[in-house]
C-alpha cells in the first residue's frame, strides 16, 4: 500500500465541491497530485509491476552488483500512460508549505492512479485524494493549485477502513 514520507510533489487540481449526506450538504474537495520517483514505487502497488514494466540496462552488469533491483530499462518504450484500478480508502494526508506550515486531512478516498513510464527508472505518479477539508483548509488549498509541496501519506490505522481494491487491472492509454 502507498505511503509517503515527506515526497516533493505538485498539486495539480483543487476541485470544491459540496456532497450531499442524506439532506446535509457537505463541503468535499478532490485534490490532484503528481512527483517524480524511482520505479521502485510500483512495487507499493503491486510486487511484479516494477518488473512487469522495466528490465535490467543491456551490458550494465557492474551496476546490477551494485544495485541488484536496479530495472532502468522499459520493457514497452510506447506503452504510454498506465492507470492503476485501485483505491486507498481512510487513512491520512499532510500536505506542508512554508516554513512549519501544513494541512492536515482525513483521506476519504485515494484514488486513479496514473504511472508515466520514463527510460532510466523514474515514474511519475499522479493520484487524486478526496477528503472533507475545514473552510480555512479550502483557502489554503486553494492558495497551493500549480504548486510544489512536499506530501506525506499514511494508509489507514487498523480502526480505519481497511484498503479497497478495485481489481488489479492496468489500463494503457496512448
Amino acid at each position: 500500500m502507498l505511503s509517503l514520507e515527506r515526497q516533493k510533489a505538485k498539486m495539480t487540481h483543487v476541485n470544491p465541491r459540496c456532497e450531499l449526506h442524506g439532506d446535509e450538504h457537505v463541503r468535499a474537495a478532490d485534490l490532484k497530485f503528481t512527483f517524480d520517483t524511482s520505479n521502485d514505487v510500483l512495487s507499493a502497488f503491486d510486487p511484479a509491476l516494477k518488473s512487469s514494466l522495466y528490465r535490467k540496462a543491456d551490458g550494465d552488469g557492474e551496476q546490477l552488483d551494485i544495485e541488484p533491483g536496479w530495472l532502468p530499462k522499459l520493457r514497452f518504450p510506447r506503452m504510454g500512460l498506465v492507470e492503476w484500478k485501485s483505491e486507498i480508502v481512510g487513512g491520512t494526508v499532510q500536505i506542508f508549505y512554508g516554513l512549519d506550515s501544513s494541512v492536515d486531512l482525513e483521506i476519504r478516498i485515494a484514488d486513479k492512479f496514473e504511472f508515466g513510464l520514463k527510460d532510466g527508472g523514474t515514474v511519475t505518479v499522479s493520484f487524486r485524494i478526496q477528503c472533507k477539508p475545514t473552510e480555512e483548509q479550502f483557502g489554503r488549498l486553494c492558495y497551493l493549485v500549480q504548486e510544489s509541496v512536499e506530501l506525506s501519506m499514511w494508509p489507514p490505522k487498523a480502526d480505519q477502513a481497511p484498503q479497497q481494491e478495485l481489481g488489479t487491472e492496468v489500463a494503457a492509454t496512448a
